[in-house]
């Protein structure tokens, strides 16, 4: 991506526009759960270790947004539990990449070490790819372009924008928490990554490009440095001045970014009214398929198992 955008259509784009819906940390948590089929109330709670309220809130959102719906499992009294819509199904493309970038960069400690394609048996590693051409997406092959009708921007609850303390969770490895959610656990810290994904690096325009206020920015550029998602290094002597450029972990960050755009292409943005276009090298208009790294088949939810082994 060749040049920088305002703050309209950052704060409009597809990305935004799908965190407004899916929301924060514990929103993904409970999604990604849900896949791996823990779908009672309870036994999320004692898995993620999230306080009642909390977890009620972030699954009546869900279940709002037409992410989750409740299905009864007993009669008397009612018990529910979680489980997919189809709108939730087709996310499958997002966990997908967040698995992907969480074992290459993250402590792989609260998912699956491995998956399992069972359509061909063997361990694999999910190949995230333009559908036309078949190449791996890399940042450095797709353009963009600003849409004529950018939707409007979704009212975003405030818990969104706040940065999360990561949760202090008792038992073993397996329960404590995600790096990528750690690191992109809240609406602004997403948005200053998106930033950097459309070429925007001085403090200035990353301000203007997503309206965020300055303490909420230094705080959030501090968080992506320490973690190594982003760079810093200096343009200017006197007074000293920053550029923050992505890091490789960074840029690995953009495959579920692109997920996340296509998702809100498909169930949130009306026909013609994308905010944002994305073509690839091949000049074709990016779209994308997962596939097995074995075998080269698209991958289904139905046919990947998670294993520890």
């Amino acid at each position: 991506m060749t040049r920088a955008v305002g703050s309209d259509v950052i704060l409009n784009s597809q990305v935004a526009q799908a965190l407004a819906v899916i929301g924060d940390r514990w929103a993904f948590l409970v999604i990604r759960d849900v896949y791996q089929g823990v779908r009672q109330f309870e036994a999320l709670r004692r898995l993620r270790g999230a306080a009642r309220g909390t977890l009620a809130s972030r699954l009546k959102t869900l279940v709002k947004n037409g992410i989750l719906y409740k299905n009864p499992y007993r009669d008397s009294p009612v018990r529910y539990e979680y489980r997919l819509t189809d709108k939730g199904l087709d996310l499958y493309p997002v966990v997908l990449m967040i698995w992907s970038w969480e074992t290459t960069w993250g402590q792989a400690c609260a998912q699956p070490r491995a998956l399992i394609h069972t359509g061909c048996g063997h361990s694999m590693h999910p190949r995230y790819r333009c559908r036309h051409c078949h190449v791996a997406l890399s940042i450095r092959d797709v353009t963009y372009s600003v849409g004529r009708n950018p939707a409007p921007a979704q009212k975003v609850p405030p818990r969104f924008h706040r940065r999360s303390k990561r949760p202090a969770v008792a038992g073993g490895a397996r329960q404590r928490s995600m790096q990528y959610l750690d690191i992109i656990g809240d609406r602004w810290t997403a948005l200053v990554v998106a930033a950097a994904f459309f070429g925007l690096r001085r403090y200035d325009q990353i301000l203007d490009g997503i309206g965020i206020a300055t303490n909420i920015l230094s705080d959030r550029l501090k968080l992506l440095v320490d973690a190594g998602v982003l760079k810093r290094s200096p343009y200017q002597d006197k007074p000293v001045r920053y550029e923050y450029h992505l890091s490789a972990k960074g840029r690995d960050i953009y495959a579920s970014t692109v997920a996340m755009h296509e998702w809100a292409n498909r169930w949130i943005i009306g026909k013609g009214e994308q905010p944002i276009k994305l073509r690839h090298k091949c000049g074709e208009a990016f779209e994308s398929e997962v596939v097995c790294d074995a075998c080269d088949k698209l991958l289904v939810p139905s046919e990947v198992r998670g294993s520890d082994a």
